[in-house]
């Protein structure tokens, strides 16, 4: 694609019934879509998607028109279709279209699909009264996803704890501390997959050689529970403005 042209970004939600208004009068998508065409500034076009749209909001002709594809889900995982999940797939593997796995989309079947992965939290969650304080340090400052991005805390947020079922990241850009539990979790983790990787690849012979970059870049970042209002943090939206540069191959 042509740097000129503006990335095309879908932000898919489920359309959750249980995102108080209050907190997303817009739903979570329609946050994100703001902030991205904001922070993009006529480089990025975000658009809305849910589940309750045509074709799951994730038709093929919508997916061949989009770059980079953030997925939100928590309560309506089962509702996804599994033509849904492999036209994603597909898309990731064998075009290399971005995919962005946020809070509960590690359950989500794109996400299982995509990293070939359950998603499992094996350290549990919390939903704490009051909420828990979750500190994020940048791990990986010199990554295009922290670019601008100094440590930071988010006032209210579900716990997550450590360890995270899923492929070894190329890097780990993100970790989260919470302190009410002393939990750890690694939040914001990247990959390659699809095309381009090396099958049965196990060790290189020196000089650089490696298993080769995937022709899909995936993100996951964790938090976003959706009664807080974590997507209008200016941090969260930087750090998302960043994910969907890096997934769509612009930096």
């Amino acid at each position: 694609m042509n740097s000129s042209t503006p990335l095309r970004v879908m932000v898919w939600d489920e359309n959750p019934p249980h995102a108080p208004k209050k907190v997303y009068p817009n739903s979570i998508n329609g946050a994100i879509v703001e902030a991205l065409n904001e922070l993009g500034e006529g480089s990025i076009l975000a658009f809305p998607s849910n589940l309750d749209g045509p074709e799951q909001g994730c038709s093929e002709q919508a997916l061949q028109e989009t770059d980079v594809l953030i997925w939100w889900g928590h309560a309506r995982h089962r509702e996804v279709t599994d033509d849904t999940m492999m036209r994603i797939y597909d898309h990731v593997h064998q075009r290399g279209m971005g995919f962005i796995a946020l809070h509960s989309a590690h359950y989500s079947k794109p996400f299982q699909a995509v990293l070939a992965c359950p998603g499992h939290l094996k350290g549990g969650w919390r939903e704490a009264d009051p909420p828990d304080t979750e500190e994020i340090r940048v791990c990986a400052p010199k990554h295009p996803i922290a670019q601008g991005v100094d440590d930071f805390v988010l006032p209210q947020e579900e716990m997550y704890g450590a360890p995270f079922d899923v492929p070894p990241p190329l890097c780990v850009v993100f970790q989260s501390y919470f302190p009410l539990g002393g939990e750890y979790f690694p939040s914001g983790l990247c990959w390659t997959v699809g095309v381009g990787k090396k099958e049965g690849f196990t060790s290189g012979r020196g000089g650089g050689e490696n298993e080769g970059e995937g022709a899909g870049r995936v993100f996951y970042f964790r938090p976003g529970h959706e009664t807080f209002p974590t997507y209008f943090h200016p941090t969260v939206r930087r750090i998302i403005y960043n994910a969907v540069l890096w997934c769509g191959r612009r930096v």
